[in-house]
């Protein structure tokens, strides 16, 4: 098969891939709530509704902006490639580790900035974890998140192998929120995937939790650099910082509020830009 039919048959998966991680994630979702409702789990079903409707934007405006401009980004970028590295088996399994490389890198720094923390914080607002918990983010993820990855389509990587590795990543990024009372604890795959267990220290507010398992898929990242926690405790969900988790513009809107009324309290630029790009906790002295 020469690479023109390959691409070709690459493009017509990615569109299949695409809109079919959609109907996959519902799919779930549907099954999970009525699992759950037979067990008769308590549910905070407003926040359900709250993540869901996020989920429409988050995943909504970030089509538009990749129909618009990321993925011409991607393609102008991937002309001026600096190796040729093809479509070999070797070449798609380096995507996927830079990816997730990169998934790891950009998660740990949406926690440690805080300009970035007022998008990702809304993911943490949820303060229950199931499927749905997934698609909780902020509306204006699209202006940050891609920019982490589009470059990795000038290494030689080409653009709809990056495309196919990013959506099916997304499936088991959203399968690690799925509830403990489906899928408990899983020592033995913890030792080198982000399981569900895993995922939920990350969610945890707990003291021991904070800032811990930012990996999407391989936790060898947390690992390596020292950010790895195991399950010792029950996670208590939610963000430090009260909000509402029942309200989409609560929980949309009140960390870029905050970041506003302190950077207008601070009183020098200095102290201004420490204050946006210092760790969430960082307090300004006025």
């Amino acid at each position: 098969m020469d690479s023109i039919q390959y691409i070709t048959k690459l493009d017509h998966l990615a569109k299949i891939l695409q809109p079919g991680i959609f109907v996959l994630a519902i799919s779930l979702f549907v099954l999970e709530l009525v699992l759950l409702l037979l067990r008769k789990q308590k549910l905070n079903h407003k926040g359900g509704v709250v993540s869901l409707t996020s989920g429409v934007f988050v995943f909504g405006l970030e089509a538009v902006a990749d129909f618009m401009f990321y993925l011409a980004i991607c393609y102008w970028l991937y002309q001026y490639r600096i190796f040729n590295l093809g479509f070999a088996w070797y070449t798609w399994l380096l995507c996927f580790l830079l990816y997730d490389f990169l998934f790891y890198t950009s998660h740990r720094l949406q926690h440690r900035v805080r300009l970035l923390w007022c998008f990702h914080s809304v993911h943490h607002t949820s303060v229950e974890m199931r499927l749905t918990s997934a698609v909780r983010g902020s509306v204006f993820d699209f202006i940050y998140n891609p920019p982490f990855f589009v470059w990795m389509c000038i290494l030689g990587i080409h653009p709809l192998m990056f495309i196919i590795v990013r959506t099916l990543s997304r499936v088991w990024g959203i399968l690690t929120h799925i509830h403990e009372t489906l899928v408990g604890h899983l020592p033995r795959l913890n030792k080198v995937l982000i399981t569900p267990d895993v995922h939920r220290v990350h969610h945890g507010k707990n003291a021991l939790y904070i800032d811990k398992n930012y990996a999407e898929i391989l936790s060898v990242w947390d690992r390596l650099l020292g950010t790895y926690r195991e399950y010792t405790e029950p996670p208590v969900y939610g963000i430090l910082k009260p909000v509402d988790p029942n309200s989409f513009t609560s929980i949309q809107f009140s960390p870029w509020r905050d970041l506003y009324t302190d950077v207008k309290c601070t009183p020098n630029l200095t102290a201004k830009l420490k204050v946006i790009f210092m760790p969430p906790e960082y307090t300004a002295e006025h």
